[in-house]
């Protein structure tokens, strides 16, 4: 993407995140920073696709970041005004279709919400073929998802959010070697979105790329610090041998959330280290949590015969 389409693509952004949630704003020139800019065109695609409270945490980090920001501010407030559903979405309630989708989705027919939204994607453009992917990435329907993601992207220059869903699709099925490049060249237009690293990491991890995951990963956690990142660190750092620092990275997050996977590679960090008490411990806690996981049970059985036998022989 050239510099002008470049400079084109955040002002036609901003223009429809506008015009999606922010009907009462009168039309202006905003000065935003390249940050605010990234952020304002993420917002856009949750928004749309009415996962308002993603799109709130965005508005949110502009807000954190220029209090005074008075765009930022009245979408904050109309983004709160459609959550309570004072406000409808500007692009459901402009397609009849899309209206009906709703509706069905609100009554549980999922089978008429499908088809619905792919006669509105059929019949229309950008937001409805996002839509129509959104709805069959959700019921794992990939392939089908992907053709609607590759046409809302043939219908526009002014987002690269579709970029993202592909991607995402492309790792659920497993195929990472095309995941990766279209990861790459999101976060090409979007360097300040952290889920995008934090996705491309696990897709190098799962290539066996696990510097290239490591640095990624630990982008991500510079821009956002969450357990879910946190927890990717550990499982990279484990992966690569570094049962050291996978240990600090996974105990950090251990007493914050009950999750078998966190236990078990922790534990499993332990036991390469020669920790076997701690690696009993930790995988003990994994099997409780897990879902009659046999092959952590082995692994249980096998360290604590080596614990016993310890114990017996005086060591």
């Amino acid at each position: 993407m050239s510099e002008n389409n470049r400079s084109c693509y955040n002002l036609n952004m901003k223009k429809a995140f506008l015009f999606i949630v922010v009907s009462i704003l009168i039309s202006m020139p905003v000065r935003a920073n390249e940050i605010t800019d990234d952020y304002l065109d993420i917002a856009t695609s949750y928004a749309v696709s009415g996962n308002y409270a993603t799109a709130q945490e965005y508005i949110n980090k502009i807000l954190s970041i220029d209090p005074a920001n008075k765009e930022a501010t009245n979408i904050n407030t109309f983004l709160q005004q459609v959550q309570t559903g004072k406000t409808p979405s500007a692009v459901v309630s402009s397609d009849a279709k899309l209206v009906q989708a709703q509706n069905a989705l609100k009554t549980g027919n999922k089978q008429s919400q499908m088809q619905l939204l792919t006669e509105a994607a059929a019949q229309g453009g950008y937001w409805q073929n996002m839509l129509a992917g959104h709805f069959f990435r959700k019921e794992k329907q990939y392939s089908k998802a992907l053709q609607y993601y590759q046409n809302a992207l043939n219908f526009t220059n002014q987002s690269s959010a579709p970029l993202l869903y592909i991607g995402i699709c492309y790792f659920e099925m497993k195929n990472y070697n095309e995941a990766y490049p279209v990861l790459t060249q999101f976060i090409a237009y979007n360097q300040q979105e952290s889920y995008a690293y934090a996705m491309r990491a696990r897709v190098e991890t799962e290539l066996g790329r696990y510097n290239d995951a490591e640095t990624d990963v630990v982008t991500a956690i510079a821009l956002e610090d969450t357990i879910e990142y946190r927890y990717l660190e550990g499982l990279i750092l484990f992966k690569r041998g570094n049962y050291k620092k996978a240990q600090t990275s996974l105990e950090k997050i251990a007493s914050q959330i009950q999750n078998s996977d966190v236990y078990k590679f922790l534990g499993l960090s332990y036991y390469a280290t020669g920790d076997l008490n701690n690696a009993l411990l930790n995988l003990e806690k994994a099997i409780i949590l897990s879902n009659d996981d046999t092959e952590l049970k082995v692994k249980y059985n096998e360290i604590k015969a080596k614990v016993t036998n310890k114990i017996q022989n005086g060591v």
